[in-house]
């Protein structure tokens, strides 16, 4: 029997990578790359642990595979709106960064894009005030500008401690 070899062939990272897209609400759609992002969830916000005395974007804590993790209103965190509380389910996306796991609750999940880095813009003038701290480009596609999202830069600013000292 004959036995051959199959080689792995690597895409060099220059020519793109992969982007979960989704909308903020408002009309305002985001991309972050896939390497950060573990899975993509719906769930209602009554099976989170809400935490007293969080700032307003914290929506809890969320237990999935045996993990705890914090549920963030990425809307309001990015101060552009925030999440329909009365929906009967949300979408979530897990994000890992290095041992930071988090959710970020979602409007809607488009699904994947692939964006070349030659796209991505860093002008950022069509992103204003803490939205555009968050951001690390944005790229016009199809008469669409797309955010994207610096996920490292939303876990370095997350101040989870209580809004008020005991």
């Amino acid at each position: 029997m004959k036995s051959s070899a199959i080689a792995l062939r690597s895409i060099p990272e220059q020519l793109g990578q992969v982007y979960l897209k989704f909308d903020l609400g408002a009309k305002i759609p985001v991309v972050v790359p896939m390497n950060y992002v573990r899975e993509a969830v719906s769930r209602s916000l009554q099976q989170l642990t809400p935490m007293p005395d969080m700032p307003p974007y914290v929506l809890g804590l969320m237990h999935r595979q045996a993990q705890v993790m914090w549920a963030i209103d990425l809307a309001q965190l990015l101060e552009v709106g925030s999440i329909n509380a009365h929906l009967a389910a949300q979408d979530f996306i897990i994000l890992q960064i290095g041992s930071a796991a988090f959710a970020i609750a979602v409007h809607q999940i488009y699904g994947s894009t692939w964006l070349s880095a030659e796209e991505i813009q860093p002008s950022l003038s069509h992103a204003n005030g803490h939205f555009s701290h968050y951001l690390s480009g944005c790229v016009l596609k199809k008469q669409e500008v797309m955010f994207v999202l610096d996920a490292e830069a939303i876990v370095q600013s997350l101040t989870l401690q209580p809004s008020e000292s005991f």
